[in-house]
């Protein structure tokens, strides 16, 4: 399975774990290269407590990858400190058998963490004896059953004896099994939120009159959609991220509440926190750290991509471009913290159970739990016709398109200014379905912050967006254009709404603007993908089809 296999050694023995290359498959059975991190369990000598360290190149790591790794086994591996309604992924006496292990997707460069799991889905046919039988060979029990697929399974070694390079090559080796869907390391994972650029204002991006140097017509044109909807409250657009603050005075009118009364999620969930911690039906923002406008260890991402797509205008406030349809909060992350493989995918799992259109601005290395739960949402989401997710490109100045975007059950949103070309910034390649306004032009994206006091983008100055803090004129990349496409998704099952998510996905294509250059026979383009969005040609095709 890798080159060069070394001995992982016991926690005992403090010890590294030497580095090395190996590999996962991923759900279409192809290699994702990781490097293995050389990493080890010590006693922090200013708190008395273990704690998991990796060894990195302090010059080489901007995201500070220690750190990262040591808060992750402390919040899931009970390593290094108790916290309240930890996950049961780990045995509370780290001591006894190898230590979590790291990893650093080769292509991607982020992180990836394993201890003790793995998440594997059986084929439905495949028989209760013939699943224990598979188990029972590599010495695993099952520890969870998936609350939305029934046919997968986490399990752990009760002995515990496998380090995190042989739940590699388990999973790896269930994957050639005919009777195994997937199988992965139940890996704790890195996740990039697609941070916005700089700044302007006013909402151009619905209808650009050309003020301020922009290029007039380079927007959306909604208001050609408004003439026949502002959107239906029975459409619900799921938005995964660092949460959203559901008590804003510009976002609380349209905010999705659970219809069971008796439901403990009444406005959403917490995926970062186990089921069993109250605050897992909390999707707000919670983690905060100075300096609080920026990206880096706060929750003030998700808001702003709600506004983008339903922000209802109030007192003179940002207005979504589907106004009246609704927000449904699925927190996933805390800030820039690892988040656990399994849990972003369930909430992908649950978000297309109770949403018609999912909205992803956010980025991570490739994770075969995650590409399943893209595959799922065709089938759990809205009576079999699919809920369609919407995913950033990435922010990586023309790099290839990120996962989850380039997977084939997503759709991928590049990212065009005010100029009507495309964003520096905005990732490219095949997998681009279209195109829709954001910032690197001459302005940026107007729409709602977190409504907390000094905590947002905008900390409550008049330049940044206004004095009361409620809203940012500095948000943008193709975190601001995916809530963009996906709201302009919404209006157009708001007059069509038999649409399944793959003729959602074809009619925004067809009806798109092309702009650019590049594009194919089929009228494709790498960098444009089928062109810019267009939400008033979209709206009036869906609304014809019924006719």
């Amino acid at each position: 399975m890798k080159d060069g296999k070394t001995a992982s050694q016991s926690v005992s023995t403090g010890g590294p774990i030497k580095g090395d290359l190996m590999y996962i498959l991923n759900t279409r059975r192809e290699k994702v290269q990781l490097a293995r991190l050389d990493t080890e369990v010590m006693e922090d000598p200013a708190t008395g407590r273990t704690a998991v360290a990796v060894a990195v190149r302090r010059g080489r790591d901007p995201v500070n990858a220690s750190a990262l790794v040591a808060r992750a086994a402390r919040a899931f591996f009970e390593i290094g400190g108790q916290q309240p309604g930890k996950v049961a992924a780990a045995a509370a006496v780290p001591q006894v058998g190898p230590p979590p292990v790291a990893f650093r997707e080769t292509a991607s460069g982020l992180l990836h963490m394993v201890y003790r799991e793995i998440v594997v889905r059986f084929a439905h046919a495949t028989s209760q004896k013939r699943r224990r039988d598979i188990l029972r060979d590599g010495g695993f029990k099952v520890r969870r059953i998936n609350p939305f697929v029934p046919d997968q399974v986490v399990v752990y070694d009760p002995q515990r004896k496998h380090s995190g390079e042989d739940l590699v090559e388990v999973s790896n080796r269930w994957m050639e099994m005919d009777e195994v869907v997937f199988a992965t390391p139940n890996f704790v994972s890195q996740f990039l939120r697609q941070a916005p650029p700089s700044i302007r204002s006013e909402e151009w991006h619905l209808r650009n009159r050309g003020d301020g140097g922009a290029k007039a017509g380079e927007d959306v044109n909604v208001t050609a959609a408004w003439k026949k909807t502002t959107g239906d409250p029975k459409i619900v657009v799921a938005v995964l991220d660092d949460g959203v603050d559901v008590e804003h005075p510009n976002l609380a009118g349209n905010i999705w509440t659970n219809p069971d009364a008796s439901s403990p999620d009444t406005v959403g969930r917490d995926f970062f926190v186990p089921a069993d911690n109250p605050e897992h039906f909390n999707p707000r923002p919670k983690r905060f750290t100075f300096p609080f406008h920026l990206m880096a260890g706060n929750d003030i991402h998700g808001t702003p991509c709600a506004g983008i797509i339903a922000a209802v205008g109030k007192n003179g406030g940002s207005v979504g471009v589907a106004p009246r349809c609704r927000i449904l909060a699925v927190k996933v992350f805390h800030a820039d913290d690892l988040a656990a493989g399994e849990n972003v995918a369930n909430a992908i799992r649950y978000a297309a159970v109770h949403a018609d259109i999912l909205s992803c601005s956010w980025s991570g290395g490739i994770n075969p739990d995650i590409e399943q739960a893209l595959e799922d949402a065709g089938q759990l989401g809205r009576e079999g016709r699919g809920a369609a997710v919407f995913c950033a490109a990435g922010n990586g100045d023309g790099s290839p398109v990120g996962f989850p975007a380039r997977d084939p059950n997503a759709i991928a949103v590049g990212a065009v200014t005010d100029q009507g070309k495309r964003a520096s910034y905005s990732n490219i390649g095949p997998q681009i379905a279209f195109v829709a306004p954001s910032s690197g032009g001459i302005r940026d994206i107007f729409t709602t912050d977190v409504a907390l006091e000094n905590r947002g983008f905008n900390v409550g100055t008049k330049q940044q967006g206004g004095e009361d803090g409620l809203h940012t004129n500095s948000f943008g990349g193709t975190s601001a254009a995916t809530p963009l496409a996906a709201g302009i998704g919404a209006l157009v099952l708001s007059v069509n709404p038999d649409l399944s998510r793959s003729d959602l996905r074809d009619l925004l294509a067809r009806t798109a603007d092309r702009i650019g250059s590049g594009h194919d026979a089929q009228g494709h383009s790498k960098e444009f993908g089928f062109g810019r969005l267009d939400a008033g040609k979209a709206v009036a095709e869906a609304e014809a089809l019924l006719a």
